[in-house]
């Protein structure tokens, strides 16, 4: 009989379409389970809302619920400089959101691919806590950061939450209130600094299979065995200033089967993002675009004495 596996995201308008890739990859995967997806989210695109609902016709193993968030209320939001923005708070409404019946969730950022079975990862003993984690890779900076007598500071972009003790523990208010308390002098990481700050290492800890860091142009790279690849930089595999990787390959592997098939490479708005972009094109034999990219540059910078 197939399991059925709660799973969560929190988006907002930008990440519709990479949360659909994120979807395809787990239905993919995942054929022998029943996938139960829950979509908190402020705002959609129509075209995304329409593919997303589409999904659910072609895949027999999937079915989605959206929530819609209507206020925010009573919610601070801290978003650092950056590619984030307040849709990472999401994660913190699902207790609330979803119904009672709901009592354990896997949650996942929009920047992953699933290659591999996650009913292992659901079906993770979480020793009495109310959430498991992978610790993150730069975990001692973090502690001393926000002060965390623990030591131990997770990744927030996978999740296996216990709803009931959520909701028991009242997490959720402890988490604006924090935030609230500490304001913007040590947050840095956003969701993830005050889930940390909150839970002080109180957390199952995981696998590092079920969180795989990837980092662009560094040595943390996906391996063999990971079951979920995780890009948690700026740069994404969907910008056109990405280097090429097998991360990279797999992630567009992913796209090609997904309803986001003519997906376009994205370029960047900020003057490093256009300097990596002009970098990446001239490396590929782009001469001419990569050129287009640094005159752009030039009219930035001189302005109208630029001729």
């Amino acid at each position: 009989m197939a399991e059925q596996i709660h799973i969560g995201f929190g988006i907002d308008k930008n990440f519709g379409a990479f949360a659909g890739i994120t979807i395809t990859s787990l239905v993919h995967n995942n054929i022998a389970n029943e996938l139960i997806i829950h979509i908190v989210y402020d705002d959609l695109l129509s075209e995304d809302m329409h593919k997303l609902k589409q999904m659910e016709q072609l895949y027999r193993n999937l079915t989605l619920h959206f929530y819609r968030i209507k206020s925010t209320e009573g919610m601070k939001f801290i978003v650092p400089p950056g590619h984030i923005t307040q849709a990472m708070y999401y994660r913190y409404l699902f207790a609330d959101m979803l119904p009672q019946t709901v009592t354990r969730l896997i949650y996942l950022d929009a920047d992953i691919i699933c290659k591999g079975d996650i009913l292992p990862l659901w079906q993770s003993d979480l020793q009495g806590k109310v959430l498991g984690a992978v610790r993150d890779y730069g975990e001692a900076k973090s502690c001393v950061r926000i002060g965390l007598k623990s030591g131990r500071y997770f990744n927030s972009g996978v999740l296996v939450m216990d709803l009931v003790k959520w909701r028991q523990q009242k997490l959720t208010q402890k988490l604006f209130r924090w935030l609230e308390q500490v304001g913007s002098t040590k947050i840095f990481w956003g969701d993830q600094d005050a889930l940390n700050g909150v839970v002080d290492g109180e957390f199952a800890e995981l696998p590092k299979i079920f969180n795989g860091i990837v980092i662009n142009n560094t040595l943390l790279k996906a391996t063999p065995e990971d079951v979920i690849v995780h890009y948690i930089d700026y740069i994404k595999p969907w910008h056109i200033y990405c280097l090429d990787s097998e991360e990279k390959k797999l992630y567009w592997h992913y796209v090609k089967k997904s309803l986001w098939d003519d997906l376009a490479l994205m370029d960047g708005h900020t003057v490093d993002t256009t300097v990596m972009t002009a970098r990446v094109l001239h490396k590929e034999g782009k001469y001419e675009k990569s050129a287009s990219y640094y005159e752009a540059l030039l009219k930035y910078f001189l302005q109208d004495k630029y001729t």
